[in-house]
């Protein structure tokens, strides 16, 4: 599981450098048509990754019976 995420994570950091990439377009005037969707998709990407990460740190603070 630790490998899924962290691969994930390195996934979304490449998610990020386009999406830099793209805003460097649309600061020199260019057009990105599908910016929003792309944004969407990492921001519900990145939300997951936390929330699994949140998770698997709950599960390895919580005290074994």
């Amino acid at each position: 599981m630790i490998t899924e995420l962290f691969a994930a994570r390195r996934q979304l950091g490449w998610a990020g450098s386009n999406l830099n990439q793209a805003v460097k377009v649309l600061n020199s005037g260019g057009d990105v048509p599908q910016i929003t969707d792309a944004i969407t998709a990492v921001r519900r990407a990145a939300d997951r990754v936390q929330q699994a990460a949140a998770h698997l740190l709950g599960q390895r603070t919580t005290p074994r019976p």
